[in-house]
């Protein structure tokens, strides 16, 4: 009884560390379904949202939150997450010791004897070679390392696309909101010119070209319209979300219309050139390579197996200590080991290509951001000059020495400069949004002092 109470515990020691697989079927009905009911009220992403800004209140859908909703939304993020807890299983199985084997060989002897029988139990052991294992360890953690780093690239990632949707929401929007007034005028100054016409003061190709130009106006504010409501279903695309979710919402756009201005980018370019997440990834990929090159090395000495055991044999008690390893006759791991060495070569280039890549999307960045304030202030002079211009005209017409139609000139005339200043104004912000890529630093937030 005692010796089946024994085997029926070292069994339930054995079985209850062993893992149970649990099926997990994917149904396309209920994820679609599932995809189709986000929405920015659930519960759960507003704790989440709550915990990670650090404060109570509804939240203010700017580009920082709708930034975290899209890490929650987004697969992107599960799937880099996944690949972190792949890489921690690595770290498990690579400081796991190798379980011993146990052997059993009954042999019959046919030959009549008093015990035909020979049986016992061999237990191996295997001792690795030296250095494996913490090469093994030293490789896994570099790799959870990379997988942690990748996790922060992806979150950039995210931030970037729901910035890029966002700064495309804002400038649809101002640009149909010109486009409005730039019809308005046009209609304006059409009814002008057809009530001159009809006086006889101008001909009906004058007539005809300010038909046209209202025509222009008119199409172009529709196609403005257009890429406002496409802007949106892009920036649902961006959160995660259908384009339903974002009816009703007030999007918090000061950071895009007020973004906080760039000062002294030197500390920030070093910063990024040694700490970007993309930069510590290669570098962690290259600790793996040497770790992998150190285990290569290890290898190259023999692990040992001891193997105890007893046999039954033919009424004798026989103690065993078998002891096996391979011997490095025909080959001594050359072929792993110069293979290694040459994936730590690759891993060196890739991590100098990462820091190549960082400095040439830092100097694109700055280029096209001093360039583009430049554009800015030439279509601020500009809209500056037409608003002279048109306050001159309101003040000629007041007087009465000027006409409508003059009046409605310079209006028209604000309205294109204030376009062209909108253009620059979004130029500007695409190549703030490119040095937060660069740079790894957010400057499309609101600015404090506006």
């Amino acid at each position: 009884m005692n010796t089946r109470l024994r085997a029926a515990v070292l069994a339930s020691a054995l079985l209850s560390g062993c893992a149970s697989y649990t099926p997990r079927p994917l149904d396309p009905g209920k994820t679609a379904a599932a995809l189709t009911r986000r929405n920015l009220s659930d519960p759960r992403l507003l704790r989440f949202l709550t915990t990670e800004q650090h404060r109570n209140g509804p939240p203010q859908w700017n580009l920082d939150t709708l930034a975290l909703v899209a890490v929650y939304e987004r697969p992107d993020m599960s799937v880099a997450k996944a690949r972190l807890r792949e890489a921690q299983g690595g770290e498990t199985t690579a400081a796991a010791l190798p379980n011993p084997t146990l052997s059993i060989a009954p042999t019959y002897d046919t030959t009549v004897t008093s015990s035909p029988w020979t049986v016992g139990p061999i237990v191996s052991f295997l001792i690795q070679s030296y250095g494996a294992r913490p090469a093994r360890i030293a490789r896994a953690r570099a790799r959870t390392e990379e997988a942690q780093e990748a996790i922060a690239v992806t979150a950039w990632q995210l931030r970037a696309q729901v910035r890029t949707a966002m700064l495309d929401a804002w400038a649809t929007q101002q640009n149909a909101a010109l486009a409005a007034r730039r019809a308005a005028l046009a209609g304006s100054y059409r009814q002008a010119v057809d009530q001159r016409y009809q006086a006889g003061m101008v001909s009906a190709a004058t007539l005809t070209m300010a038909t046209l130009a209202q025509n222009q106006a008119e199409l172009q504010f529709a196609s403005d319209q257009r890429a406002v409501r496409l802007a949106r279903a892009g920036l649902a695309a961006a959160l995660g979300l259908p384009k339903a979710a974002l009816d009703g919402i007030d999007l918090d756009m000061n950071g895009i219309a007020h973004p906080r201005q760039p000062g002294s980018l030197k500390p920030l370019v070093h910063a990024a050139l040694t700490a970007r997440p993309d930069v510590l990834a290669a570098l962690a990929h290259y600790a793996a390579a040497q770790a992998s090159l150190r285990l290569a090395v290890a290898r190259q000495y023999p692990a040992i197996d001891i193997g105890p055991g007893y046999h039954y044999d033919q009424g004798d008690n026989k103690f065993i200590l078998s002891i096996s390893l391979p011997l490095p006759i025909f080959n001594q791991d050359q072929g792993p080991i110069a293979q290694a060495r040459a994936a730590r070569q690759i891993a060196a280039q890739q991590f100098l290509t990462t820091q190549a890549k960082a400095l040439a999307e830092i100097d694109r960045a700055q280029t096209d951001w001093h360039a583009s304030e430049a554009e800015l202030v030439s279509a601020q002079k500009l809209r500056e000059a037409a608003a002279d211009a048109l306050d001159r005209q309101r003040s000629a017409f007041t007087a009465g020495q000027i006409g409508r139609l003059r009046l409605l000139g310079a209006e028209l005339a604000y309205v294109q400069s204030q376009q062209g200043t909108l253009t620059a104004s979004v130029h500007e912000r695409v190549a703030l949004g490119h040095l937060e890529v660069a740079l790894y630093h957010p400057f499309l937030v609101a600015n404090r002092s506006q």
